[in-house]
């Protein structure tokens, strides 16, 4: 059944799927959007040409787009990414590609896509890699259907001298420990190169850092933890 097209009343939250084979398209779009908390209304559009359009004309959150459904641009595909990224402002931008291979995930980054995924497609795990993204940029709005929203209330009342929980002390919510930097470093590269399938260079794109640096920084953790085993 071909999806409606997204209704300004009615759509919290719009996605843009650019995808010149539309049957497959629509399939992932409706494995896709069932994951997330808020209704999530898809556009399909079968080329670069019919996306430029749909920016032009409408606002969206999160933008899908197969890298080999660009080729209508007539123009590099990493340049096709770039234009539509930047038209794509504000929105969270995801290249498909059937190839999975180092040199085109760090193209796209380049270009400022904000992920890059290979097929076949898990609609799940496509899910929660934008609820990832959405973390990291500030879309709460957008997190995946079982990921807690951050705990943005977390100090509330602090600033207020006369409130209950002030007053009280330890009856409020308690801080959350503070990790040393390189152990917060070192839990953000992990959890990067986890969401890369162990993928070292996909993960230093995604972080924009260098693969040497990873590499340089893994050596230099798994030494101390020797360090402190001798000790």
């Amino acid at each position: 059944m071909p999806l409606r097209s997204p209704s300004p009343s009615d759509a919290v939250a719009r996605l843009l799927l650019i995808d010149e084979e539309r049957t497959r398209a629509y399939a992932l779009a409706e494995g896709f959007c069932q994951f997330f908390a808020v209704p999530l209304t898809p556009m399909v559009v079968p080329g670069g040409r019919g996306a430029i359009e749909a920016l032009k004309g409408n606002s969206f959150d999160i933008v899908l787009m197969d890298l080999a459904s660009l080729g209508d641009l007539v123009i590099a595909t990493e340049d096709a990414v770039a234009r539509l990224v930047k038209l794509a402002e504000g929105a969270l931008t995801v290249v498909i590609s059937e190839a999975s291979t180092v040199s085109a995930a760090l193209g796209v980054m380049r270009a400022g896509a904000h992920d890059f995924v290979a097929r076949p497609l898990d609609p799940f795990m496509l899910a929660d890699r934008i609820g990832e993204l959405a973390q990291r940029h500030g879309k709460a709005r957008l997190l995946a259907a079982d990921q807690p929203a951050p705990e943005s209330n977390l100090f509330a009342g602090a600033a207020d001298s006369g409130s209950e929980t002030h007053a009280n002390g330890a009856a409020g919510t308690a801080r959350p420990a503070i990790l040393p930097m390189w152990q917060q470093e070192q839990r953000i590269i992990e959890e990067a190169i986890a969401s890369c399938a162990g993928n070292v260079a996909l993960a230093a794109a995604a972080l924009q850092l260098s693969p040497s640096t990873i590499y340089r920084k893994r050596q230099a953790w798994a030494e101390a933890e020797d360090r402190r085993g001798v000790a």
